[in-house]
């Protein structure tokens, strides 16, 4: 019997300058077995498959370095991306996305590196890019874990209900999260909801519980 893979990409002609663009479908591996975003797709082709070998493995390196905590090149970084728009901010974006996420979802280095040819990255982008996931792998996967518990953080929530805006019977809440996920990457956020009063008053009872049962395990002596 026939089996499909799991993903395949592709490549359509460009008009405009005479080269062939990846346009991903289906799942993969250092993605978690699921989608690629876009804006990394985009940057992959335009961006990182023009950088060349060199410069992409030391900056590569240097941003898996920024992953694991260590100070950020600026100076180096702009010379490695003088030839790219936004300072390469996008480009080390990109590249922050693909090393996390690998290193996150175990993917090894050779299905890592088919998968980001499969989005069309040249071969030897490829293998350079595979060699900087081998060398820091292991040290961006623990750091993930040590920061684990500080994603998605909710820092405060505030009621900002506005007569004649906010719906009769409800409340708007302003939620702030540090180091909320946006594709891929950790950035602090804010969010606006209208929450019915009969349910937050349902879930600050139940919030309340959690609290208490929390707290007695907290002061539960060690036996």
């Amino acid at each position: 019997m026939l089996r499909w893979p799991s993903f395949f990409v592709v490549f359509e002609e460009d008009g405009a300058n005479g080269r062939s663009r990846g346009v991903s479908s289906g799942k993969f591996r250092f993605c978690g077995e699921g989608d690629c975003p876009d804006w990394v797709l985009a940057e992959i082709i335009s961006t990182l498959s023009n950088l060349s070998i060199e410069n992409l493995e030391q900056l590569s390196d240097l941003v898996a370095q920024r992953i694991c905590g260590q100070a950020f090149e600026e100076a180096k970084i702009k010379s490695l991306t003088s030839t790219l728009t936004n300072e390469g901010k996008t480009a080390v974006a990109c590249i922050n996305f693909m090393l996390t996420s690998a290193a996150r979802y175990s993917c090894t280095e050779s299905i890592f590196g088919e998968e980001i040819q499969q989005l069309g990255l040249p071969k030897d982008h490829a293998a350079v890019m595979c060699r900087v996931l081998q060398k820091h792998s292991a040290a961006i996967r623990q750091t993930l874990i040590s920061k684990s518990f500080r994603i998605n953080e909710l820092k405060s929530v505030r009621d900002i209900s506005t007569p004649g805006q906010t719906p009769p019977n409800y409340a708007t809440l302003e939620l702030k999260i540090s180091q909320e996920l946006v594709d891929g990457l950790p950035k602090d956020t804010t969010h606006v909801l209208n929450i019915d009063r009969a349910q937050m008053k349902a879930l600050l009872a139940e919030l309340k519980l959690a609290r208490d049962v929390m707290q007695k395990y907290e002061n539960k002596p060690d036996s």
